[in-house]
């Protein structure tokens, strides 16, 4: 390459050597007159290129250098590449070793293990139902004895009078809702009669005194039910003239114990003893 940049300047100063000579003197600079071109270049043609001739030489240095980095850049990239590759390989070997660990150490029936152990818990779920509801049929069974028993116990205050039971108050008075309540707590209802047998087996009891009955006509005047039922009484004996209504209160009927008849009052302003019956069929 050097010996191009010599041929090519020389070449440059043989074909214009008088405006080489004319720019000298214009330019008032030293210029070196060839009087023998051919022999003379080399030197003054060197010697005005070295600038370049070194700044070549330092860049064809520099590409040097950048080649020597460029290579040892590559030795390292490869340096790290075989390093991930042994990095991988590695992993993959310890992956496989866990792998292989963990499988021995899971026993070969553990799905069937796994299977029993549901169903136990499903056959244990089972009696489990199956004693709530024998716990639910004996509570069932110890809530109706006991109620039976409550019952009795109530019923200990009534007397069978006919094929029914009843409970005559002979002492307190009250009005006819208070009565009834008192019923109620006793485990009844204001009486009301099925037939006339039944009616003059209590009135044969009674003291001459008056007993609300639960029998009444508050829904519709005229129109008498019983209050133990709902439904419409089935047997009066009322005095003569009744029922009759001196006032709008009076829609409760009692047993006028004088007579053994049944008259009309206020529910809610009058007073006497009452007559329970301890069903709800009449």
């Amino acid at each position: 390459m050097l010996r191009s940049a010599k041929f090519i300047l020389c070449a440059f100063v043989l074909l214009y050597p008088y405006g080489a000579l004319i720019e000298a003197q214009d330019g008032r600079r030293y210029v070196c007159l060839l009087s023998d071109p051919p022999n003379q270049c080399s030197e003054y043609c060197v010697s005005a290129l070295q600038p370049v001739i070194d700044h070549l030489s330092k860049e064809q240095q520099d590409w040097g250098t950048c080649g020597v980095k460029l290579n040892e850049t590559v030795a390292k990239l490869d340096q790290i590449e075989d390093q991930l590759t042994a990095t991988q390989i590695q992993i993959e070997s310890q992956h496989a070793f866990l792998k292989n660990n963990i499988t021995k150490a899971i026993p070969q029936d553990l799905e069937q293990r796994l299977k029993d152990i549901e169903g136990n818990q499903t056959a244990l779920g089972n009696q489990l139902k199956d004693g709530q509801k024998r716990t639910e049929s004996q509570l069932t069974a110890i809530q109706k004895t006991l109620s039976e028993i409550e019952r009795k116990l109530v019923l200990q205050r009534y007397q069978k009078i006919g094929s029914r039971y009843f409970y005559i108050e002979h002492n307190v008075v009250v009005n006819w809702r208070t009565a009834e309540q008192m019923c109620i707590e006793m485990g009844g209802h204001l009486a009301a009669f099925q037939n006339e047998q039944e009616y003059n087996a209590i009135a044969a009891q009674l003291k001459k005194a008056n007993y609300w009955l639960g029998v009444n006509d508050l829904a519709k005047q005229g129109e008498f039910i019983s209050l133990a039922s709902g439904k419409l009484a089935t047997y009066f004996r009322w005095r003569k003239n009744e029922p009759k209504y001196n006032n709008p209160t009076q829609h409760c009927a009692y047993v006028y114990g004088h007579e053994n008849v049944m008259i009309v009052l206020s529910c809610t302003t009058d007073v006497m003893h009452f007559i329970c019956q301890s069903d709800s069929d009449v």
